[in-house]
């Protein structure tokens, strides 16, 4: 008999390991076959003594003759064994030793082994094959796992199958131990009947070489003989299925292997392609933050503006944490068109909840416009008059001024960004300007010279107005240089309004807003004593001379 322990420790062994049975059977079957030729042959020559035989030989050949069918029935119950054996054996030789056949002819063939299998139910029967056609169909088409791996797979779906395949693995190991631990139950027992039924056939394997006369003698052997072939028969009907189930047993167990290594192969391409996308997922990561790096470096570089800087500064940290949050969910979730639904009704969802928050971001970019606030600037907003202390991606915040020299009142205004889409108006100082026009209103008798009293309040208004125009200058250059219009140059001006009682004339002028009172005064002066010297004799203030903002 074949060792079948040395057959499972290569899954290509048992087809050779079944080629060597059939041969050691065939050579068996050859020598059964010539000694049952001999055995007739001994039996026909005692037939043709007999006929001849004297009545004293006559039992003796009698005898002989008896002897020699005893032994041909041994012969034969032994060459009917190993004709099962080698059927058996010539089947399994057709389906590949298990490496090539399909997994149902298999367990069709171990059914037939087993007699609890072979009383079960036809409806049982067609379920086992059903189960065992898919199992089958499995090792030649692409399984659902493999199938699945595919490039657009995400970091989840991929976790998930390789876990899948590992526990698919540990049960492959689990029935190959089992497999293993049966083989190694049916080789033990296999041994041991194959050794009672040698020693059995080697004691009985040529009693025809015997030249024993004696009718009591060839009796007994006649007997030992029956004995044995009624005790071999009882040997067979476990040898046979023994030999039959062991080779089943490693067919089975080979065609787990096989399947096992698929599997190690989808798990290797699974896990591979884990890998791959890991790192993807890593770089991806790795050079979002190299830009930003990179992007905030020549922030700091090439932008002296601090306005500037800072609405950069916050861009990049939108886009950085839009890309990676793109790149996390691209890289974990396989099914877009799910997420695309699901993140569609939440954005609608978050939209609806979020809209005043939403207005007041889309607001903060306005406000960062070109001609947008700046911090330190002036504004007048929902209102409310004060000059700009932060403007934050939600809120902006004011520090109130009031009165007519807009002096800060101590109070911090926080305003949504919102309110920059209410309907009401956004007043701003000119950008880079911070000079205020004010105005000084004298009223003269109607019978003044309209025309040589403007003139004279226009020259007496430019000559104080040069002693600090050169800072306001400086200015209105640097609005020249930010806008995309052609402003004139401020300039003090008169206008002259007539009324029933007096001519009101009006003098407009630009001061600086932290020298505002002492440019009033000496406007203010110089305009009284202009309104009353020689050249205007006529001209007589008749109403105050208070400086209002213009």
């Amino acid at each position: 008999m074949v060792d079948a322990t040395s057959r499972r420790a290569a899954p290509n062994a048992s087809t050779s390991d079944t080629s060597d049975d059939a041969v050691r059977l065939d050579r068996a079957a050859r020598r059964l076959g010539a000694r049952i030729d001999t055995i007739q042959k001994r039996i026909a020559s005692i037939d043709s003594s007999l006929a001849r035989a004297t009545p004293a030989t006559r039992p003796t050949l009698t005898a002989q003759r008896a002897e020699a069918v005893a032994s041909l029935e041994l012969a034969r119950e032994v060459q009917s064994t190993v004709t099962q054996l080698q059927q058996f054996a010539v089947s399994a030789a057709a389906h590949g030793g298990g490496a090539g056949g399909t997994l149902t002819s298999q367990v069709e063939e171990i059914e037939h082994t087993v007699p609890e299998l072979r009383d079960s139910s036809a409806g049982s029967a067609a379920t086992t094959k059903a189960r065992t056609d898919s199992t089958a169909s499995a090792t030649t088409a692409p399984s659902p796992v493999e199938s699945s791996v595919q490039p657009s797979s995400g970091l989840v779906a991929l976790v998930e199958q390789w876990l899948a395949l590992k526990r698919i693995q540990h049960a492959f190991d689990a029935a190959i131990r089992q497999t293993d631990n049966l083989g190694g139950e049916l080789d033990s027992l296999r041994t041991r009947v194959s050794a009672q039924v040698r020693t059995l056939v080697r004691q009985h394997a040529n009693p025809l070489d015997s030249a024993s006369t004696d009718p009591q003698q060839l009796l007994a052997t006649q007997l030992q003989l029956q004995n044995a072939t009624a005790q071999f028969k009882q040997l067979a009907t476990l040898v046979v299925p023994l030999s039959e189930q062991d080779i089943s047993t490693d067919d089975a167990r080979n065609s787990l292997v096989l399947l096992r290594g698929t599997f190690d192969e989808r798990s290797d391409t699974v896990r591979d392609a884990l890998l791959w996308r890991l790192g993807i997922l890593i770089a991806s990561v790795l050079l979002v933050l190299a830009i930003s790096e990179a992007w905030r470096r020549a922030t700091f570089r090439y932008l002296r503006d601090t306005r500037r800087r800072r609405q950069f500064l916050l861009l990049r940290r939108i886009v950085v944490v839009i890309a990676l949050l793109l790149i996390i969910v691209m890289g974990f979730v396989s099914q877009m068109g799910s997420l695309a639904t699901y993140v569609g009704f939440l954005t609608a969802g978050l939209a609806l909840a979020l809209q005043n928050v939403i207005l007041a971001v889309v607001g903060y970019f306005f406000l960062i416009g070109r001609y947008g606030v700046r911090t330190g600037d002036r504004i007048t907003l929902a209102g409310v008059t004060g000059r700009v202390i932060d403007i934050g991606l939600v809120r902006i915040y004011l520090m109130e001024l009031s009165g007519p020299e807009l002096q800060s009142t101590g109070r911090i205004v926080v305003l949504s960004n919102s309110v920059l889409f209410q309907p009401q108006a956004l007043f701003k100082q000119i950008p880079g300007a911070d000079y205020v026009w004010h105005s000084v209103t004298l009223a003269l008798p109607p019978t003044t010279d309209v025309h040589s009293t403007q003139a004279r309040l226009a020259e007496v208004a430019a000559s104080v107005y040069a002693t600090y125009r050169q800072p306001i200058d400086d200015q209105h250059a640097t609005v020249q240089r930010l806008i995309d219009f052609d402003t004139s140059r401020p300039e003090p001006h008169v206008d002259v309004h007539f009324t029933e009682r007096a001519l009101e004339f009006v003098v407009r002028y630009p001061v600086l807003p932290d020298h505002a009172a002492m440019n009033d005064q000496l406007m203010t002066r110089a305009l009284h004593d202009a309104s009353g010297q020689g050249a205007m004799p006529d001209a007589k203030l008749v109403t105050g001379d208070t400086p209002t903002p213009a």
